[in-house]
């Protein structure tokens, strides 16, 4: 990485949610480190041991946080405050996928399930914000990303109340920048399509992750997956200080997927020059489901 690129040079931040070396929190910190800056990362009490090692590896200080827990994200400011001084950028990746939850109908989940859910995914940004409002105000460009999905704008399979939990997730960005504008914190989301995680291996299964993926390259305007490289150095500029003046908004990483007006499809001599066009917003979310029906029937 050589000095031109060091967009993160002299910042100190906080990713939120950093479960293993398989989750795009860990990405995130991986990059933010490579951008220069200086990285404090949470895990839940659980993982103290696995989380020493991959924090070693990645350089970074480690903080022990149980996000339902408000005395807990008290003590892991207090802690962050403590080793950096001040916030730069917060990095908020905390989501909750209750144990087989996603495998029923929305109608089954049980208020635990559905708080929980909410509870991690989405009020442990609000608080997490409270938190560092202090450690905010000592930066003179502050800012907050949080992750997000498309399951949060469709409905999809498998995915429910994660999606509404996203779905809300956006929400509270756009209610945070309009609080936090005024003191030049500035508050996004990068939203991405299916990044084969440990926790989505966990939640949908390989061969369903796999699939979708395949007819998500398949239907984007680039013909690619998101990858957790991409999303790591979207979020990164997001907590740059050459990203001004910009709140509320969630940037979308998925190859353009959800606003394709055409599909492509390879011809015989393996050239993608057929197009079929959309010509309405419904055909192209009819396009969409026809996606996930073909995934459902293993196509």
């Amino acid at each position: 990485m050589t000095p031109s690129t060091q967009i993160l040079g002299g910042r100190r931040g906080l990713v939120l949610g950093v479960s293993g070396e398989n989750s795009v929190g860990y990405h995130c910190a991986a990059k933010a480190k490579a951008l220069g800056a200086d990285v404090a990362v949470t895990h839940r009490p659980a993982r103290r041991e696995a989380a020493l090692l991959w924090a070693e590896r990645l350089g970074c200080h480690t903080v022990e946080l149980e996000a339902t827990d408000e005395a807990s994200m008290k003590t892991a400011f207090a802690a962050v405050g403590k080793a950096l001084g001040r916030l730069d950028f917060l990095v908020h990746a905390l989501v909750h996928v209750p144990e087989g939850a996603l495998g029923r109908p929305a109608t089954s989940l049980t208020a635990r399930e559905f708080h929980d859910t909410m509870e991690i995914g989405v009020r442990s940004l609000l608080v997490a914000c409270r938190h560092a409002l202090p450690l905010l105000e000592r930066s003179e460009s502050p800012r907050v990303v949080t992750l997000s999905s498309g399951g949060g704008d469709f409905a999809i399979p498998n995915y429910h109340v994660v999606g509404i939990a996203k779905a809300a997730l956006g929400a509270a960005v756009r209610y945070l920048a309009q609080e936090l504008g005024p003191r030049r914190i500035l508050c996004n989301a990068v939203s991405f399509s299916l990044i084969e995680t440990d926790a989505a291996l966990h939640a949908v299964g390989s061969v369903a992750a796999a699939a979708t993926r395949r007819h998500l390259a398949k239907r984007s305007m680039t013909q690619e997956n998101a990858s957790f490289d991409q999303v790591a150095t979207a979020v990164g500029f997001f907590c740059s200080p050459f990203l001004d003046n910009v709140t509320g908004e969630t940037l979308m990483i998925d190859g353009g997927f959800p606003t394709a007006i055409f599909e492509l499809h390879e011809t015989q001599g393996g050239k993608h020059d057929e197009r079929h066009w959309h010509k309405t917003g419904m055909e192209i979310r009819s396009a969409f489901h026809d996606c996930v029906g073909d995934v459902r029937r293993g196509g």
